[in-house]
């Protein structure tokens, strides 16, 4: 089998970096139906690689391809996901029949139950199931991972939580038939989400903001974003360093970060510090800035929630106009760091 020299500058490249290689090579269409075979997990770390190999060497692209043909030759015609199996058996026992045979084979000819559901979060999926029976719900979390059906169940009105609680501690064995009618159903509830006004979002600014952290043209692609959608990129920026990541900083930095801002905007902005964070500024300042400090917050009656944030804001982009000019490290950013 073909391997990548050491030398290669694919060498150094992770197993999702080469896949969103092959991604962006590909067909839209041929993209759309790897990305249809992989799970929510393996979906977001290319989705973020491919943030990471917008400008690879043309010779790394080389090597990658050169590896996935390599590696394709030694693939069984068998799909890992046994999809021709489950064909296969339908046709010929009928899909009664052939899903009891199905389950008594197991993996990888059985699809995990309820796997439509990844794409939900605890919240979501929550609000998908709660008009269903308690017992339905108790077998939907039956099927989750532990911490995944905490989160779900945390998120179900508080009446309901108990009775649901008291179901899944006493479950027994479902039929076969009924737990493919209960998915079904449930899938087909998740397809009506999308015109939903309180539809799932599956990425979103939050999601993006995260991801652009994590990319090492950070920079580079705020500052395309802002010429596209200005008011997007702002948001994004924003979200890229915010007031309670000051809690990362080292003291050193936050003593640079000190003598740069207003004492009279820090006031304000510490309103809305917690403990934590109140004492690692108080820490970062001589004792006598930092009772005066202290005595200026004391004096302040109560804020508009509106100043506060807005002070806080104003110091963020401080924050992260020093980090930009390599005057400081931005803890968020260092991930992305050489």
């Amino acid at each position: 089998m073909t391997t990548i020299p050491a030398t290669s500058p694919a060498a150094s490249l992770t197993g999702a970096q080469k896949c969103a290689i092959l991604l962006l090579v590909l067909e839209e269409a041929q993209a759309a139906e790897m990305l249809a075979g992989m799970s929510p997990d393996e979906v977001q770390q290319v989705g973020e690689a491919m943030l990471t190999v917008a400008a690879i060497d043309p010779v790394a692209i080389d090597h990658v391809l050169d590896e996935f043909l390599a590696r394709t030759a030694q693939v069984a015609a068998l799909d890992h996901q046994g999809r021709q199996v489950r064909q296969r058996l339908g046709a010929a026992l009928g899909t009664p029949r052939a899903e009891t045979m199905i389950e008594k084979i197991g993996p990888p000819a059985a699809g995990r139950r309820f796997a439509v559901l990844d794409w939900v979060d605890g919240a979501g999926l929550a609000k998908l199931i709660a008009d269903e029976h308690p017992q339905a719900i108790a077998v939907v979390l039956a099927h989750l991972p532990e911490a995944r059906a905490a989160q779900t169940l945390d998120a179900l009105p508080e009446e309901l939580q108990p009775d649901v609680a008291a179901r899944l501690a006493t479950i027994r064995p479902v039929n076969i038939s009924d737990l493919a009618a209960l998915e079904s159903d449930l899938e087909s509830k998740l397809k009506g989400v999308g015109t939903d006004r309180d539809q799932t979002r599956l990425a979103g600014t939050d999601f993006t903001a995260a991801v652009i952290k994590k990319a090492r043209g950070r920079g580079a692609l705020l500052e395309t974003l802002m010429a596209l959608n200005a008011d997007l990129a702002a948001e994004l920026e924003a979200q890229q360093f915010i007031f309670a990541d000051l809690i990362g900083l080292s003291q050193k930095d936050m003593q640079l970060v000190l003598r740069e801002v207003d004492p009279a905007l820090l006031a304000v902005a510490m309103k809305g510090a917690d403990a934590a964070l109140k004492d690692m500024i108080f820490g970062a300042m001589s004792k006598r800035a930092a009772s005066q400090l202290q005595d200026d917050l004391a004096e302040r009656g109560p804020m508009k929630r509106s100043e506060v944030e807005a002070a806080q804001r104003e110091l963020c982009r401080i924050v992260r106009r020093l980090g930009d000019s390599g005057a400081l490290t931005l803890p968020s950013a260092g991930e992305a760091m050489l």
